[in-house]
């Protein structure tokens, strides 16, 4: 018999008992690393409770300049000097603010800013991301870009309304429409610069008590004809010389800027013709000022 034809049907044999190597396990793909967390952008609209951006500290370069922004005015500084703005700060979309402002003499000689929340940094020094970018536009038409830093405060504009009735006996403001014609005049004209009144109160033969307190913390007392609104005294008040209930509130002049608080709560005072006269402010929480 030929070998051959004996050899064939042997080979086909072993091939099919013959098995297939196993396969080699192979270990799973590694993971892909976490991408590394990107470091956090100053949040423009992180304001504390209750309050909102109150000013804005505005700087560019090329050429220099500075925006110190507030609510109904702003100071414009470059090489050339220092400009008073008399304008209005104005909230927009998107948390967004807008500035329009001239001179007072030169109401035609406007300068806007628009000022945008989102991180931006300065391009002349080194420094953290601030929370606001800003473009500039100067009255002779030039266009400046900054960065600004902002300040939040309570907002005003939500206070509400004064109202006497709703006071307890140991709330001086209680007595405000009584007084209040008393504390707008030694206010403005007792020849003190009056940061704030710390307190009102009816005295004998027709006559009241103002206690002012200027921006030093130093007090003084005022006493006014009711009747006639002629101011008899201003005097000196000692650091140790603390009448009950004064500071709880603080009445606070409406003439000028508006005040920029902290804390604590704020109302409004109007008048007749609901124009606002002053701001009580009560102070909860708040530091205790200086000189007392």
């Amino acid at each position: 018999m030929n070998r051959n034809a004996l050899a064939i049907p042997l080979l086909l044999a072993l091939a099919a008992c013959s098995r297939d190597p196993e396969p080699v396990a192979t270990p799973d793909p590694a993971p892909e690393p976490a991408p590394a967390p990107e470091a956090a952008a100053p949040d423009a609209a992180a304001a504390p409770a209750g309050q909102v951006p109150r000013a804005f500290l505005c700087r560019g370069n090329e050429p220099f300049w500075a925006l110190d922004a507030v609510v109904d005015g702003a100071v414009l500084k470059t090489p050339d000097g220092e400009t008073a703005l008399a304008g209005e700060l104005r909230a927009t979309e998107g948390g967004a603010f807008t500035f329009r402002g001239a001179p007072a003499d030169q109401p035609e000689a406007i300068t806007g800013a628009v000022i945008s929340p989102g991180q931006c940094f300065d391009t002349m020094a080194d420094g953290p991301a601030m929370p606001y970018s800003a473009v500039l536009g100067f009255a002779d038409g030039r266009q400046g870009t900054g960065c600004c830093t902002v300040e939040f405060g309570l907002d005003l504009g939500a206070a509400p309304a004064f109202d006497a009735a709703g006071k307890p006996a140991e709330d001086w403001s209680r007595l405000l429409p009584d007084l209040g014609a008393s504390v707008l005049r030694c206010a403005y004209d007792g020849g003190v610069a009056t940061d704030a009144v710390t307190k009102a109160w009816p005295m004998n033969q027709g006559l009241a008590g103002v206690r002012l307190r200027d921006s030093s913390g130093a007090r003084f007392d005022c006493v006014i004809d009711l009747g006639q609104g002629d101011i008899e005294s201003v005097q000196a008040v000692a650091a140790d010389d603390q009448l009950p209930g004064e500071g709880s509130p603080l009445w606070l002049p409406a003439g000028g800027t508006p005040p920029v608080l902290h804390c604590g709560r704020v109302e409004r005072v109007l008048n007749a013709d609901g124009l606002v006269t002053g701001w009580l402010h009560y102070p909860e929480g708040c530091p205790a000022p200086a000189g007392g």
